[in-house]
């Protein structure tokens, strides 16, 4: 497992908020679109197409 950068708790919406050390690793910017991607059985989160 790779070190732990935040986490977040998922809402009755199924929403959940991207934690601040995460945000500014990738450069987060508010409007943008992030991907949701599965490889090896990992769900990796993207932050540009």
């Amino acid at each position: 497992m790779g070190k732990i950068l935040g986490a977040s708790k998922v809402t009755v919406r199924y929403q959940v908020t991207i934690p601040e050390e995460v945000r500014k690793q990738m450069k987060i910017e508010v409007g943008q679109t992030i991907v949701f991607t599965e490889e090896g059985g990992k769900v990796v989160l993207k932050s540009d197409l």
